[in-house]
């Protein structure tokens, strides 16, 4: 249902505001389902991408982001794709929180995908820049993207 309010977007923008899919949709994102999560951010992607308004669809904030976090551990390859793409556009309110986002992130870095790879790699760096660059964290975290990009580089496409 939620990949179908991204379509109804697509063709028409104003109903699906009218009717109060963008609010069920975003509704969505305290489901239990991990999978239902997933589609509802894929789907406000999508449709953020589509939006002429210029302001992000999906809040973030603490509670959002470990909503996020927790689906993560539970959902597809391509569901963690799309929550990592998402995370990847907020941006932590102190580096206590940038670092324990790292934290729940890093274990992505031995996925078998590449996309989940490549995402938790974008969301790492991006949160990288907020944390000390001389800190035993970030040298730690260092150490751990260098093995994945290594692999990613040396299979084949």
């Amino acid at each position: 249902a939620a990949v179908c309010v991204a379509k109804l977007y697509d063709i028409n923008a104003q109903l699906v505001e009218d009717q109060g899919f963008l609010d069920q949709l975003k509704d969505l994102l305290s489901d239990s389902n991990p999978m239902v999560v997933a589609n509802a951010v894929a789907a406000l992607s999508e449709m953020n991408e589509a939006s002429v308004s210029g302001s992000p669809l999906i809040e973030m904030n603490a509670q959002t982001i470990n909503k996020l976090l927790t689906a993560l551990n539970e959902c597809t390859e391509w569901g963690q794709v799309f929550i990592l793409d998402s995370l990847a556009n907020y941006s932590p309110k102190d580096e206590r929180e940038a670092q324990s986002i790292c934290e729940r992130i890093t274990p992505r870095l031995a996925h078998a995908n590449a996309a989940v790879v490549l995402s938790a790699v974008k969301v790492l760096m991006k949160f990288m820049e907020m944390l000390p660059a001389d800190s035993d964290f970030v040298s730690t975290l260092t150490k751990k993207l260098a093995p994945p990009l290594v692999t990613l580089l040396s299979s084949e496409p």
